[in-house]
Formats: structure tokens, C-alpha cells, sequence
């Protein structure tokens, strides 16, 4: 398991300079490099290969100063992105998906990589004979000090200032330098050993929605604080001022920073909801199990009425954490059909006979009488949807297994509305 530790980091005017410098010359070998792969494709009809580009710049850094004077890994990592951008358009040119995605031109590059590498290392075992053993060990980035910043260590560069607010964890492999317009960030990435599964035995299941940003089956809401919504006004007021100002003078630079900061504090704003949140319906409610819908976020944002509102939630990001919180803690995260979770009755398990529309946000069943929220709904759907079949990390069910009254009858309970996930995992039938 991989672990990214975010940390601020404070590089002098000259070492900044310095970065800023790479940062362009990085950005010139991956438009490089896209140039030579296109010409090649369409001149000489074949695939230029990564260990190919790489060998060019071995001969470039022994041709040319400029190549030199920059770190060799992270023109290597610059080069790597640029592979992954073709090997992901080949993936879907062979798909046949409808938009191929083409790598485009890098007017810039905001980060830059590189990778730590092992060294041996002898140690002396506790023993009798005092043995000597020879073991390889990753390079440490950070160099403690008594005062408030530490130092990481960049390649050709020194030692930059780096506030260490929570400390390392596992093995770190690679660091990346990332330019903000709040400043620079060091992300370490981490390898971790895999964390054991917990056995699953209470779950809750929640239900997405732009009103309340999402509905649990236990009928509790949380409310949607619509980040985007709420400054919109704020970022109008800039977007003025940069149309205002001449393009390319001091001024209009300013507002572009003050345009790029206002859109890093609302990301920030929302990532600190969403990860509060998860760990909130993990942790604070004491739920190892948590469903949710396999919803495909990119298809509903082309809903020209609901997209700002989708967006602005960003229910990607929220199963993106959902699944990264789950498998570091050791937690269960699953995700089931979507398909009439909001027209199906959660009692009786049978569809509504009319198309439910979003404007009608209670479901009154015609069949049992049942009247419930829409969201808590659904949300009871989602749980039952994926209670059924639970056979170790295999979740295959549908609604009307998840219903059965010969399998709640069996499990020794009263009525088919009882067969939740927890009586499911616990009964002695299953």
C-alpha cells in the first residue's frame, strides 16, 4: 500500500528561482518528446519507446550544458509522464472509445519528481558472535533539526526548508516538488505494508444528491455545502479584475495568482469536508462496511442542468477517498448498481409504476403504503441491494434477492424488511 504525506515547503528567492528555472526546462523536454513521438507516428508510422527517448538524453546531457545542469531523474520522471500520456491514448485508440484523448501541448509544468534510491547498509546483529549482515536501505529525503523546520534534500539544489507537521510513515520512494499559487509542497510517497481486513460487521449504506450532499440508510442527512456556489461571487469580482488589466503586465499577474489562490482554497474547502466526512461514517459511527452507488460521475456532468451542482459535490473525489481511507485502515468500501435504487420500494422491493422525477422527493409506494424520504430510500435499497450475496469481497446481488422472505424465514427472522447486512453476516444459515 502506498501512503502520499503532503508537507509545505520554504525554498530561499535563489533557490526558488533555481526551481523555477527546471520547471520550464521540463516542460520544453515533454513538449520535446511529444513532438518526436508524433512525427514518428506520422512520417514513419511507428511507436517511439521510452528506453529510446531515454537514450537521447543521455547523448543530450553529454551535447548540452543546459541538460546538465538539471537532475537526470527528474528529466527521467518528465519523460515517464510523457509515456504514460501515449500508453493511455494507445489504450483507448484500441478500445474504440469516442473521445481518444490525443496527449496535448504543456504550456507548463507545476511539479517535478524524483526517485529515492537504496544504498547498503551494514548492521550489526544483537548477538553472541556479533554478525555482521549487509541489508539495503532507501535513502532518507529529511534531515532533522531542533528548530521548527526540517530539511529536505533536492538533488543539485541543497537542503530546502520543510515544515514537518505530522511525521513519515513506511518507506518513503519518491518526492515530488508541486508550485501552488498558496506556495511549494513536498509530496513523499510512502510504501506501507498492506493492512489486514476487519471483519465485516456493521455497514452502513449512503445515497449521493446535490440538495443534501448525501442521505445514510439510517435516514440521517448531511447537508451539501456547495463550495463553489458559495464564492462564486468572490471569484466573479477577480475574473473582473483580470479582464482589466493588460495581458502580460504586473498587475494583470497579480490577478491571476489572486484568481488561481481562489480556486485552491475552495478545492482545500471541499477535501477537507470530504475527508472529514468519511472518516466521520467510518470512525465516528464505528462502521467497518460502508456502500454507496457505482455511479459514472463523468457521463452526469453532461447533464447541462445539473453539471455545476455535480461538480461542485464531486462525488469522484468522495469514492476516491471512501476507497483510499477503507484499504488504509483496513476498512470494507463497496459500491452496487445504481439502476432504480430511487423507483423501487425498500419494503415490498417492487417498482414504482411511474418514472419518479426529481422534483418529487418522497416515495409513497402503491403497492404496501410505505412513504418514505427518496434518498433514505434509496439508501436502504443500496444496503439491501448489497447485503444479499455477501461471500468474502464478492457483492452480486439484486433487489429482489436481497428481499427473499424464504431466506429471511430461514435466517429466523420476522418479516423480509429485517434481512440487513449485519443479520445476514451473523445468521448461522449463512
Amino acid at each position: 500500500m502506498k501512503l502520499t504525506f503532503k508537507y509545505p515547503v520554504y525554498p530561499t528567492s535563489t533557490q526558488e528561482e533555481t526551481l523555477l528555472a527546471w520547471l520550464d526546462h521540463l516542460c520544453e523536454l515533454q513538449n520535446s518528446a511529444r513532438h518526436d513521438r508524433k512525427v514518428a507516428l506520422e512520417v514513419e508510422d511507428r511507436f517511439v519507446t521510452l528506453s529510446e527517448q531515454q537514450d537521447k538524453l543521455t547523448v543530450a546531457r553529454e551535447k548540452y550544458e543546459d541538460f546538465r545542469e538539471v537532475p537526470q531523474d527528474f528529466q527521467n520522471h518528465a519523460l515517464r509522464r510523457n509515456d504514460k500520456a501515449f500508453t493511455a491514448f494507445r489504450k483507448r485508440c484500441k478500445e474504440g472509445a469516442k473521445k481518444k484523448g490525443y496527449p496535448r501541448y504543456k504550456k507548463r509544468v507545476r511539479s517535478l519528481t524524483w526517485s529515492l534510491r537504496k544504498y547498503p547498509k551494514v548492521v550489526r546483529r544483537k548477538t553472541k558472535d556479533a554478525e555482521k549482515q549487509t541489508i539495503r536501505v532507501r535513502e532518507n529525503p529529511i534531515v532533522e533539526t531542533t528548530f521548527r523546520h526540517n530539511r529536505l534534500k533536492v538533488p543539485k539544489l541543497g537542503e530546502v526548508k520543510i515544515r514537518m507537521h505530522r511525521p513519515l510513515e513506511g518507506d518513503p520512494k519518491e518526492v515530488t516538488l508541486v508550485k501552488k499559487a498558496s506556495g511549494w509542497y513536498a509530496h513523499i510517497t510512502c510504501e506501507l505494508p498492506d493492512t489486514r481486513k476487519v471483519e465485516p460487521t456493521d455497514a452502513i449504506a449512503v445515497d449521493v444528491g446535490t440538495r443534501h450532499y448525501l442521505t445514510t440508510s439510517e435516514g440521517e442527512k448531511e447537508d451539501n455545502p456547495r463550495w463553489y456556489r458559495t464564492c462564486e461571487g468572490l471569484l466573479h469580482k477577480h475574473n473582473q479584475t483580470l479582464a482589466r488589466r493588460k495581458k502580460g503586465s504586473k498587475r494583470w499577474y497579480k490577478a491571476v495568482h489572486a484568481v488561481a489562490y481562489h480556486h485552491e482554497r475552495t478545492a482545500n474547502k471541499r477535501k477537507d469536508f470530504i475527508g472529514k466526512l468519511v472518516y466521520k461514517l467510518f470512525h465516528h459511527q464505528e462502521n467497518n462496511v460502508l456502500v454507496a452507488e457505482n455511479l459514472k460521475v463523468s457521463n452526469m456532468v453532461q447533464n447541462k442542468h445539473l453539471s455545476k451542482s455535480i461538480s461542485d459535490a464531486s462525488w469522484a473525489k468522495f469514492f476516491e477517498w471512501c476507497v483510499s481511507i477503507a484499504e488504509r485502515d483496513g476498512l470494507h468500501f463497496h459500491q452496487v448498481d445504481p439502476k432504480n435504487t430511487s423507483q423501487t420500494c425498500s419494503a415490498c422491493g417492487k417498482k414504482s409504476p411511474r418514472k419518479l422525477s426529481l422534483a418529487i422527493r418522497t416515495f409513497d409506494c402503491s403497492f404496501c403504503g410505505t412513504v418514505l424520504d427518496r434518498d433514505h430510500n434509496a439508501a436502504l435499497n443500496i444496503l439491501l441491494r448489497a447485503a444479499c450475496a455477501h461471500r468474502g469481497e464478492r457483492w452480486v446481488t439484486n433487489l429482489t434477492e436481497a428481499r427473499n422472505t424464504n431466506e429471511a424465514r430461514d435466517a429466523g427472522l420476522e418479516n423480509a424488511e429485517q434481512l440487513s447486512l449485519l443479520t445476514l453476516l451473523t445468521s448461522p444459515s449463512l
